[in-house]
């Protein structure tokens, strides 16, 4: 390992099903009120984009664990 890099446990970025739902209400919020276009399709990037990841946790979880955690699905 380089000097410096912490080690992929200590990098890991662990996705939660409170991020999901803090980033599915700020893109329904901003559909609502009717933002602009590109701050709507922003909000549901970063949504898409945290559902998408978490999934990938998950199975990464269960393939190394054969669990799951439980702020997670």
């Amino acid at each position: 390992m380089l000097p410096g890099m912490a080690d992929e446990d200590e990098a890991r970025v662990v996705i939660t099903n409170a991020d999901i739902a803090a980033a599915k209400r700020d893109w329904q919020l901003a559909r609502s009120e009717g933002d602009r276009p590109a701050r709507v399709e922003a909000a549901y990037d970063l949504y898409r984009r945290l559902v998408s990841a978490q999934a990938q946790q998950i199975a990464d979880t269960f393939r190394e664990t054969g669990a799951l955690r439980g702020d997670q699905g």
